[in-house]
């Protein structure tokens, strides 16, 4: 018997349908009525850009939570807004991590892995996804300030400040966040009763920078727009 082709199309549909059926959904109701088709399968290029975006908003809520730990008085609000920051950004991660399964080259997720790594204390991991954003997207400006507070958390100062110089030259506003995140270093570490030369060696460099910012304030770039896939 000869068998007619069909279209990959409707192949699809029909393995749909059948497996909505055995599972129990989809089809034609029992009594009659009109057949519901199945939605349609995303693209792992779809699927990856849902994920990301998953992650975006996970990401701004344990930021939020973050900030609020931060400004808490009492310990008991502290610790739990910090649990459950820790858990969101562990979340976001996890979406960033499934987009990448399914866009390997979307240097935006590996940017975001950094930044959640890096929230999360791993420091080498998120200097890796950094690196591995920059590699992918060299000009990225965001991940050079990410991966510059990274360097920080490490205490690789020269790093940090080699960063530092490329964003004041591409990124002006983004040069800006990593002083101050280079000012905090400073602070938490004399606070904690740590004098050490290096630490006031970039005290100095700091001021130093700090001047020259301010007195070529209007000759600054633009600041990048933060990706978000639509």
């Amino acid at each position: 018997m000869r068998i007619a082709a069909i279209g990959l199309g409707v192949l699809v549909v029909a393995l749909g349908s059948g497996a909505a059926l055995a599972a129990g959904g989809g089809g034609a109701p029992s009594g009659g009525g009109s057949f519901q088709m199945p939605e349609r399968q995303l693209t792992p290029e779809e699927q990856a850009k849902q994920a990301y975006n998953q992650g975006v908003r996970a990401v701004k809520a344990a930021d939020k939570l973050s900030k609020s730990a931060d400004e808490a008085k009492d310990e008991k609000k502290k610790t739990k807004a910090l649990d459950k920051a820790k858990r969101q950004y562990e979340n976001a991660r996890g979406y960033f991590a499934a987009a990448l399964q399914r866009k390997a080259d979307m240097y935006e997720a590996w940017n975001y892995v950094g930044y959640t790594s890096r929230k999360l204390g791993e420091y080498e991991k998120a200097l890796q996804s950094y690196n591995e954003a920059l590699r992918l997207n060299p000009s990225y400006a965001e991940a050079i300030e990410y991966r510059g507070e990274a360097y920080l958390g490490l205490n690789r100062i020269d790093d940090a400040k080699n960063a530092y110089m490329q964003l004041f030259q591409s990124s002006r506003p983004l040069a800006d966040q990593l002083m101050a995140a280079m000012q905090k270093y400073v602070s938490d570490r004399r606070a904690a009763g740590n004098a050490a030369p290096e630490v006031d060696a970039l005290a100095q460099w700091i001021d130093e920078r700090s001047n020259i910012a301010r007195q070529t304030a209007s000759l600054a770039p633009d600041a990048p727009a933060v990706v978000r896939w639509n």
